[in-house]
C-alpha cells in the first residue's frame, strides 16, 4: 500500500523493493563498470583481478551493513546527510551533503565520459553526438520524475544482465572450459597499484550509494532499504566478479597479449577473441552501455536531486531547493540536469574522454569513501548511545557485552578500511585528483562557517521589543519553586526495581526523571526509552542502579526561572534536579514547566 507524503514536507513514498533495486542496480551501470572500472582493475593487477574485485567487494559491503543500520533510524530523503544531520551535527551533515553531491554527480559524469568513449570508439560517430544521444533521454526522465526512471531501469537492467551473461558463456566455449586459480604470490605487484585497484573495484557495486538519498520515498523504508543495499551489493559485485574472472581466464588460456596503447583492452578482447560472435557482442556492448550511462545518470541523478532537496528543506542550502511540484522537486532535478549538461562539456573542451573518465571516476571514488566514513561515524555515534541504554551487570558475559556493541564495532571496522583506502589511494593517485578533492573538502568547510556565522549573526542582531524587555525583568522575579509544578516531580531511588519506575514514568506522562540515592542526593537521570529498550524479563528483574544514567543538570532552590533556562540550555537537557544548601533533591522542573510558567505569566503592558 502506497505512503502518502507527510507533513513534514516530504515526498510521496510509492517506490518498492523491485523499483529501488533495478533503480540502484542500473546505477552501476553494470556492463559499462565492466568495460571501463574492471578494464582498469585488470590493467592494475592482471590475474589477480578477480581478488581484488571480491576485496572491493567486502569493503563495500561492509559500509553497506552500516547504511543498512542507520536506515532503520533514518527514513527521511537525503541519505548520508541526513544521518550525519541528525546523529553528529548540523555542521557535519552540511559537510557530508555537500560531498555527496560531489562524489553523485562525478560518479555519474564518470559512466558518462567512459561511455562516450566507448560509443565513439565502436560506432565511429562524434563526442558530441554520443553525448546528445545520452544526456537527452537521461535529463527527461530525471525531470519527468523517479517513477518513470524506475520503470526504464526494470526493464534495462533485465537486458543488460541477459547480455552480461551471454558473454561469460561464450568466454569459457572460447577456452574450451579451461579455468585458472587466482594465486596473488605468483607475481610482484606494488602497494599503490593494489591500492588503486580496489579504489576501482569499490566503484563497481557502489550502486547501493543512491538508495539511501531517496528514502523518503520507499514505501516502507527501514525494510526495503537494507534489502536493496544488500541485495545491490552482492548480486552485482558476485556479477560484476564472474566477468572479471571470465575475462582474466580468457586472456590467461588463450595467452592473449594486450598492448599496452590500447585504451579498451576488455572491448578489444570481445571484437578479437570471441571467434564469430566476436563481431555481435562488440556491437551489442557498445550500444548496451548508453543504456548503461543513462541509467547511472538517473540513479545518481536523482540521488542528488534528493539530497539537494533534503538539504533546501533543512535550510542547509536556499529553500528554494525544497520546492516541489505534484510530489517532485522540480527545481533540485533541474539545477542537477543542468550541472550534469554543462560540466562534461566544459570537461570535454579541455581534455579527452579517456583522460575524463579516469579523472572523474579516481575523485569520484575518493568522494563516495568519505561519505562512507561520515555514514560510520553517524552509526558509531548511533550505536554507542544505544549500547549505553541496555543493561551492565557483571554477570554479563563478555559475548553479551560484544553483542550490544555490535553496530560500533561494525562501524568503527567500516571507518577504519575505508579511511585506510582513501588514504592510501589519495596518496597513490595524481596529485591534482587529490587536490581537488581536499579543495572541494576546504570549500564546503568554509561555507558551512560562513553559513554558521551569518545565522548567528542574524539571531544576536535581533530587535528586542519593549514588551520583550518588561517581559524578561518580570520573569527575573519569578523563583524556581514558583514555576514547579508539585504534581508533576519526578524522582525514583537509584535502587527502585525498573517496573515500578518505568509505571511511575508512564503514569505520569514523563520521558525522564532524576535518580538519587540513599541521601537523596541526585545521581543521574534515566530517561523512559531507555527501559523499554530492555526485553521484558529484564524489566521485570532489574533494579534503576543496572541501568546506564544520563548526566544530571542541577539548579538551586533559590535561583530565579531564568536561571533554570539557562542551565537547560547550557547542558541540553529536559529536566533539572532542584536541589538546597545541602545538596539534597527537593523537587524537579522541566522543560514544559518553564513554558507553561512563561505562557501563563500576564502580559505586560506597554507605555
Amino acid at each position: 500500500m502506497t505512503e502518502t507524503s507527510n507533513s513534514n514536507g516530504e515526498l510521496k513514498r510509492h517506490l518498492t523493493f523491485k523499483d529501488v533495486f533495478f533503480l540502484s542496480f542500473g546505477g552501476m551501470s553494470p556492463l559499462l563498470s565492466i568495460l571501463t572500472y574492471a578494464a582498469f582493475v585488470i590493467t592494475l593487477v592482471g590475474r589477480d583481478a578477480p581478488i581484488i574485485m571480491i576485496i572491493g567487494m567486502f569493503i563495500v559491503l561492509i559500509n553497506g551493513l552500516s547504511v543498512t543500520q542507520l536506515s532503520k533510524r533514518f527514513s527521511s530523503s537525503g541519505g548520508y546527510y541526513t544521518y550525519a544531520f541528525q546523529a553528529l551535527s548540523a555542521r557535519i551533515g552540511f559537510d557530508t551533503g555537500w560531498m555527496y553531491i560531489f562524489y553523485s554527480i562525478l560518479y555519474a559524469l564518470a559512466y558518462l565520459t567512459g561511455s562516450i568513449f566507448i560509443i565513439t570508439a565502436v560506432l565511429g560517430i562524434s563526442e558530441y553526438y554520443a553525448f546528445l544521444l545520452i544526456m537527452v533521454p537521461s535529463v527527461t526522465f530525471l525531470i519527468v520524475g523517479i517513477s518513470m526512471s524506475a520503470k526504464y531501469a526494470l526493464y534495462a537492467v533485465a537486458i543488460e544482465i541477459s547480455l552480461m551473461l551471454i558473454i561469460v558463456f561464450f568466454s569459457f566455449v572460447m577456452t574450451g572450459g579451461a579455468a585458472y586459480i587466482p594465486n596473488p604470490v605468483a607475481y610482484h605487484i606494488s602497494a599503490g597499484d593494489i591500492a588503486l585497484g580496489i579504489l576501482f573495484a569499490m566503484g563497481i557495486p557502489t550502486g547501493y550509494g543512491s538508495i539511501a538519498p531517496v528514502s523518503g520515498e520507499i514505501s516502507n523504508p527501514k525494510k526495503v532499504v537494507g534489502r536493496s543495499v544488500i541485495s545491490v551489493i552482492l548480486i552485482g559485485g558476485l556479477l560484476a566478479t564472474l566477468m572479471v574472472y571470465a575475462f582474466a581466464n580468457l586472456i590467461l588460456q588463450n595467452q592473449i597479449i594486450i598492448s599496452t596503447s590500447d585504451k579498451l583492452p576488455v572491448i578489444s578482447i570481445i571484437l578479437h577473441n570471441f571467434g564469430k560472435y566476436g563481431i555481435y557482442l562488440y556491437y551489442a556492448a557498445g550500444i548496451a552501455v548508453i543504456n548503461d550511462s543513462i541509467l547511472a545518470i538517473l540513479s545518481f541523478g536523482s540521488a542528488a536531486s534528493r539530497t539537494f532537496f533534503r538539504m533546501g528543506y533543512d535550510k542547509s542550502f536556499p529553500s528554494i531547493f525544497a520546492k516541489k511540484i505534484k510530489d517532485n522537486p522540480v527545481v533540485a532535478s533541474a539545477s542537477v540536469s543542468a550541472i550534469m549538461v554543462i560540466l562534461p562539456l566544459i570537461i570535454m573542451h579541455y581534455i579527452t574522454v579517456e583522460t575524463a573518465f579516469i579523472f572523474l571516476g579516481t575523485v569520484a571514488a575518493l568522494g563516495g569513501l568519505f561519505i562512507h566514513v561520515s555514514a560510520n561515524f553517524s552509526l558509531i555515534r548511533v550505536g554507542l548511545r544505544r549500547a549505553r541504554r541496555l543493561m551492565s551487570r557483571t554477570e554479563k558475559g563478555i559475548f553479551v557485552r560484544l553483542k550490544e556493541f555490535k553496530e560500533v564495532i561494525l562501524a568503527l571496522t567500516g571507518a577504519i578500511i575505508s579511511s585506510v583506502v582513501l588514504v592510501y589511494s589519495a596518496y597513490s593517485t595524481v596529485s591534482w585528483y587529490t587536490s581537488l578533492f581536499l579543495v572541494w573538502i576546504v570549500v564546503g568547510f568554509i561555507l558551512s562557517e560562513v553559513k554558521a556565522i551569518t545565522m548567528k549573526t542574524s539571531d544576536d542582531m535581533m530587535d528586542i521589543s519593549k514588551e520583550g524587555k518588561i517581559l524578561a525583568e518580570n520573569l527575573m522575579n519569578v523563583k524556581v519553586m514558583d514555576a514547579r509544578i508539585p504534581g508533576l516531580d519526578m524522582i525514583v531511588g537509584i535502587n527502585d526495581p525498573l517496573r515500578s519506575a518505568l509505571e511511575k514514568l508512564l503514569s505520569k506522562n514523563i520521558p525522564y526523571s532524576i535518580v538519587i540515592d540513599e541521601n537523596m542526593k541526585p545521581v543521574g537521570t534515566l530517561y523512559v526509552i531507555d527501559i523499554l529498550l530492555l526485553p521484558k524479563d529484564a524489566i521485570d528483574r532489574g533494579k534503576v542502579n543496572q541501568m546506564h544514567l544520563e548526566k544530571v543538570a542541577n539548579v538551586n532552590i533559590n535561583d530565579d526561572v531564568t536561571d533554570a533556562v539557562r542551565v537547560l540550555k547550557e547542558n541540553n537537557v529536559n529536566i533539572l534536579s532542584i536541589v538546597d544548601g545541602a545538596g539534597k533533591c527537593t523537587g524537579t522542573i522541566t522543560e514544559r514547566e518553564v513554558l507553561i510558567k512563561l505562557a501563563s505569566n500576564d502580559k505586560p503592558v506597554v507605555d
